[in-house]
Order: C-alpha cells, then sequence, then structure tokens
C-alpha cells in the first residue's frame, strides 16, 4: 500500500509572509514583514523525544535476583534472576530498568507511538491497543540483553476493558520512522492478576511491545490526499488518523481508510519549542482530500496537546 507519510501534497496553503502596519515620521502607514520560518527536522524529532523521554519510569535492581516492577498504571513486569547479558557474557550486580507505556492517543501522538500493524500478509492495518511498552535495561550506561524472557501482566481496565482478539505484537522502527507492529506467536493470555482481569504475556526481548488487535474495517476504502502548509514536509510535520469514539489507537496515513469512517485527522509539527498542531474532523468520502493551512494551526506544549487529543470525542 502506499504510505502517504511519504506523499504529502505539497499546496500552497498559506502565505509564507504575515504582514502587519506601523506610521512612519510623515504619517504614510509602512508595512511590517515577519518572516514566518518553518521549524527543522531535527527539531520536529526533538520534540516527540522529548514527549517521549518525558513517560520514562526507571528503578534499580540487582540481577542475580531480578525485579518484580509494578508501573505508574498498574503493570507488573516480571524478570527474572540471571537472565541479564552484555556482549552475551551474565551480567551481575546492579543494573537499571527503563520503562515507558503509552494507553492513549494524546500520548501515542506526541511520542509517534502509533498503532499501525502488518499481517501475515505484509498488509497494513489500524490496530487497538491494550498498552504499548518500550522495556529496556541498562549497566553503566551499556544496553543489555534478555537472556530467558520476561512475564507482563496489563490490567484490562486501563483502556476500558478487554478487548476479544488481543494478541501480543513486537514493534519496528521503518524507514519513514513509523512504529510498526508485527504480530507474535508467544505465549498471551487473558486471566486474573492480582484481582483483576489482564492480559497476560511473556516477551522475548527488549524493545516495543504491545497488547493489540486489528480493526476489521469494511470495503470500500479510499486514499486521503493531504495538503499541507507551504514549507512543511514529511520530515518537519506528521499527518495521524484518530478514529471518533477509540480511545486506544492512532494511525500515521499508511493507505486506504473506510469509507464513511469517522476521524479526526490531526496535522503536527514543531514551533519554538512547543508543539504546531491543526484538527480537522471528518467523515471519509471516496477521494477524499484535507488541506490544513497555517492560520488554522495553534501551538500547545506537550502536556496541553496531550490532553488535547484525549479530549477528542
Amino acid at each position: 500500500m502506499k504510505n502517504l507519510r511519504n506523499t504529502f501534497t505539497l499546496l500552497v496553503a498559506t502565505f509564507i509572509l504575515i504582514t502587519s502596519c506601523s506610521i512612519s515620521d510623515d504619517g504614510d502607514f509602512d508595512p511590517i514583514v515577519d518572516t514566518f520560518t518553518p521549524p527543522t527536522a531535527a527539531a520536529f524529532k526533538a520534540m516527540q523525544e522529548d514527549a517521549f523521554n518525558n513517560l520514562k519510569q526507571n528503578a534499580s535492581f540487582n540481577a542475580e535476583d531480578g525485579i518484580t516492577f509494578e508501573s505508574e498504571a498498574g503493570v507488573m513486569l516480571t524478570i527474572w534472576g540471571n537472565c541479564l547479558s552484555l556482549n552475551g557474557d551474565p551480567v551481575t550486580g546492579q543494573v537499571d530498568l527503563e520503562f515507558v507505556e503509552v494507553f492513549d492517543r494524546g500520548n501515542m501522538l506526541t511520542t509517534n507511538a502509533t498503532t499501525v500493524g502488518k499481517d501475515e500478509n505484509d498488509e497494513m492495518g489500524q490496530l487497538i491497543s491494550g498498552g504499548e511498552f518500550h522495556i529496556k535495561a541498562f549497566q553503566n550506561g551499556e544496553e543489555l540483553t534478555l537472556d530467558c524472557g520476561m512475564m507482563i501482566s496489563v490490567p484490562v481496565d486501563i483502556t476500558g476493558g478487554e478487548v476479544p482478539g488481543m494478541g501480543p505484537f513486537v514493534g519496528e522502527i521503518d524507514d519513514d520512522g513509523n512504529l510498526v507492529w508485527l504480530p507474535q506467536n508467544t505465549e498471551f493470555w487473558v486471566g486474573e492478576h492480582q484481582g483483576s482481569q489482564a492480559y497476560n504475556a511473556f516477551i522475548e526481548n527488549f524493545g516495543w511491545f504491545n497488547c493489540d488487535v486489528f480493526i476489521a474495517d469494511p470495503d470500500p476504502k479510499t486514499e486521503i490526499q493531504i495538503s499541507v502548509p507551504q514549507g512543511f514536509d514529511n520530515n518537519n510535520s506528521s499527518v495521524y488518523l484518530a478514529r471518533v469514539g477509540e480511545s486506544s489507537s492512532l494511525a500515521f496515513l499508511y493507505g486506504e481508510f473506510p469509507i464513511g469512517l469517522e476521524a479526526h485527522i490531526i496535522f503536527l509539527s514543531e514551533h519554538e519549542g512547543d508543539f504546531r498542531y491543526a484538527i480537522q474532523t471528518i467523515t471519509v468520502e471516496d477521494g477524499q482530500q484535507i488541506v490544513f493551512t497555517l492560520e488554522e494551526t495553534n501551538i500547545a506544549s506537550i502536556e496541553d496537546l496531550t490532553q488535547i487529543i484525549n479530549d477528542l470525542p
């Protein structure tokens, strides 16, 4: 499928100059021209990295003992003792755990942790998430590997209750910088954990892990063509699709979407250490085209934008 993240239709959607007037000494009006400078790709990437770093939870433990770690949301992670290595050698002594959890589309947006997966036919589709997790372990700043797996238990109440068909996925960053999820055949089950229902999984490696299920989209479908303001492209901005009524899912524009789908289309970039964004709510039509102008964009901090996106219906 065509990856529309790389095919922004770069129309001149707005003027690049913003003008106002001042009064000169002779009483005439002289224009003051402020040149709008689009953000760099590095500045935009740094904003999303800052949002990701803000979600990091940390703990230290002895490698011989392992750890049972409870996250801020109540997720339980178990790493058994004598299961870590560095360059093939067993690790002993104190190690550091780094844990990130993402459940809502606000944090998915600001961190670029979207929910798009590839099925067994290598076709992309949108996912509903029961929790995205990025898990790493370090010793003296060096990244460790996992020798005998780890366990995770994710209370289903965090994402609104059990969703049938949930299963294990691992995430990879593709050549376009998108996080793409791949289904796994590892152990996964729904069962009671500490008095509540939870998604339980055995994870073989550190990195990205997700509890996911594909959304069964009906036909017919259509591509969504996006026009962004002059000065923006797929390096210093991104466009996302959030389905109306689905708070645990967010997609980059990976291909075709069902005609009749109600969705929020979100333009995202950077502005002087904050996010620049715009939102259009649509019902997808055949041959859908959307134009974003600079004038309709707004500026928000990481925290404020996260809340704005989470408040969408």
